[in-house]
């Protein structure tokens, strides 16, 4: 019988996915990427401190050493993917992945061009953000994104988001939130959606009612992380032979 071998070389083992998390202390509930009952396996957080938010709604990259530092500590414990909290650090993803050994996700956008490959040519994908001014063309762009295959909705209406998201207020209103998030997903009830995608990482928690209200599939940034995990956990079939 072998006998398995391992190496050290760290202090800590068993992470799977590395998460960096922009500078806030907003309540998060599960469902958001940081709240770490999300997952169903093993995560890890590093934060971006003294990363400017702005960086990511003006697409300034004057603080990549910020990103990469953060992102290489990760790296350092042993992760095999490497997420961003927040789906404006897209335009970014490029610039990281060139730096480090592990996939880097920066946006649950990318899965935009995905959905739209086998769609019907009728159907679009809705896509909720918390902000609709905050999305600029570079952010479609650096996920290949045909805005004539789209249509947007924001949370720009909701006071509850705007307190604690934007302004980052220490208290969450549940049931608040929640019914913003439905208010802005109906407003895309209209379109002829064949999914939506949610950019906001922080109305994750709240996909069900999305789905609920739209009648369609629903993905996000814990969905493309679990879709990338399930590769790294297989499982063999097992046959059943009467």
């Amino acid at each position: 019988m072998m006998t398995e071998k391992i190496s050290g070389g760290r202090t800590t083992y068993g992470h799977i996915v590395g998460i960096l998390m922009t500078d806030s202390q907003s309540p998060r509930i599960p469902g958001d990427p940081g709240h770490a009952e999300t997952f169903s396996f093993p995560v890890i957080y590093e934060v971006l401190k003294g990363f400017p938010f702005d960086d990511l709604i003006t697409i300034k990259k004057g603080h990549m050493d910020i990103l990469l530092n953060r992102a290489k500590a990760l790296e350092d414990k042993g992760v095999s993917l490497i997420v961003a909290d927040c789906g404006l650090f897209g335009p970014f993803q490029e610039d990281m992945k060139k730096h480090l050994h592990v996939p880097f996700i920066g946006s649950a956008l990318d899965m935009v061009p995905f959905l739209n490959r086998f769609l019907p040519p009728d159907r679009k994908v809705g896509i909720i953000t918390g902000d609709t001014r905050l999305l600029k063309p570079a952010h479609f762009e650096a996920s290949g994104i045909d805005l004539e295959t789209i249509c947007i909705a924001g949370m720009d209406n909701s006071s509850e988001f705007k307190k604690v998201v934007i302004d980052r207020s220490p208290e969450l209103n549940i049931e608040k939130m929640r019914q913003g998030v439905v208010d802005a997903a109906l407003t895309l009830s209209s379109n002829h959606l064949g999914a939506v995608v949610l950019e906001c990482t922080n109305l994750i928690s709240f996909r069900a009612e999305v789905q609920k209200a739209l009648k369609v599939p629903v993905f996000d940034l814990v969905s493309l992380i679990e879709f990338y995990v399930s590769g790294l956990r297989l499982a063999p079939f097992h046959t059943t032979f009467i």
